[in-house]
């Protein structure tokens, strides 16, 4: 009777094939008999998920339309303090007549009347207007400009053309500070071409700013139709 329970139990410390099989964890089930985890399935990438995702991130990390708008705000901004709040104020320095700056054309009398009429505090603020804003505002005029032609127009003469436009306004504004600060200390003369150079500066001026408007609605025009498009391709086809 021993020997025959000896041999159900098999060998002393090692399981019969039965209790093995008894204690090996089956499918789903961990070694302490709980029930676990299958085995993890990595989901499948197509091509257009991925450029979806690459598109998605894109638009995520910013857009160049950010740029343009905080160009033309402090483009905006700068013609608004050069031209609202400190050139009208130096009428009070010069007995009420109007800076050069802002006419359109002026002559060799006019600013002999300006000159006589500002003291050298006046001029010295006059000059200081130039140094600073007067240079400060046509540099903003050349990077919005280029800002926006680049954002908007394709690569070609469209683009190139803009940026000299905003290069020829910079040169002309710039030219024009120092040809009317030589008018006044030379008591007027020199008022012919520095007028000259104040009417282009204005018209360079109105003409670009309507330039940027157009491109900005052209570029909203054609996002608006690639818009309408897609829509139209995605919408299902009437029977």
């Amino acid at each position: 009777m021993s020997q025959k329970k000896n041999q159900k139990k098999g060998p002393v410390g090692h399981p019969t094939r039965a209790q093995a099989d008894a204690q090996r964890p089956t499918k789903g089930q961990d070694h302490d008999g709980r029930a676990g985890v299958g085995p993890v399935r990595h989901p499948k990438m197509s091509v257009s998920q991925v450029k979806q995702d690459l598109q998605a991130s894109g638009q995520q990390q910013g857009s160049p339309g950010m740029l343009v708008i905080a160009l033309i705000g402090a483009t905006l901004f700068m013609f608004f303090y050069l031209h609202i709040m400190v050139l009208p104020q130096m009428s009070a320095l010069s007995g009420g007549l109007p800076m050069p700056d802002h006419r359109f054309t002026y002559d060799v009398a006019a600013l002999a009347q300006l000159d006589g009429a500002m003291n050298e505090a006046a001029h010295g603020q006059l000059n200081w207007v130039h140094k600073t804003a007067g240079v400060i505002f046509p540099l903003f005029v050349f990077l919005c400009v280029s800002a926006v032609a680049a954002w908007c127009l394709p690569r070609g003469a469209g683009r190139w053309l803009s940026y000299a436009a905003g290069a020829v306004f910079a040169v002309v504004d710039i030219a024009e500070n120092m040809l009317i600060e030589s008018a006044l200390d030379a008591g007027g003369e020199g008022a012919v071409l520095a007028s000259a150079f104040t009417s282009a500066r204005w018209v360079l001026l109105v003409a670009i700013a309507l330039w940027v408007v157009l491109m900005i609605l052209g570029k909203v025009r054609r996002a608006v139709a690639e818009r309408k498009a897609q829509i139209a391709a995605g919408s299902p086809k009437p029977r």
